[in-house]
């Protein structure tokens, strides 16, 4: 029986984060987050109500959600040139853009 290949691909990890959040990959168990854990390509990332979370991607854009939000990172290209759009399945809840300016 052949076994499913998982995208082990590390596309960011865990800034900060408030409340209950977890993550799930496909055919395995949910994990939850805290600060400095790994976020993987196929992953899907959920904020129970009331919790909020701050990812911070591998080319240093952060990724914030509010509580009740679902996220599941599709295609990440981290390689990606600054002009270029990056791909994201967004599943529901709220997203807000940060107004934090990131100096290179």
């Amino acid at each position: 029986m052949a076994q499913q290949q998982l995208d082990t691909s590390t596309v960011g990890s865990v800034l900060s984060k408030r409340g209950k959040v977890t993550a799930t990959r496909p055919g395995e168990m949910m994990r939850i987050l805290k600060r400095g854990d790994v976020i993987y390509s196929d992953d899907t990332v959920n904020t129970v109500r009331g919790a909020t979370l701050q990812l911070r991607m591998l080319d240093r854009n952060i990724v914030m959600l509010r509580g009740g939000s679902s996220f599941k990172v599709g295609q990440y290209k981290p390689e990606t040139q600054v002009a270029e759009i990056k791909r994201f399945d967004y599943a529901g809840g709220e997203l807000r853009p940060s107004r934090k300016s990131l100096s290179v």
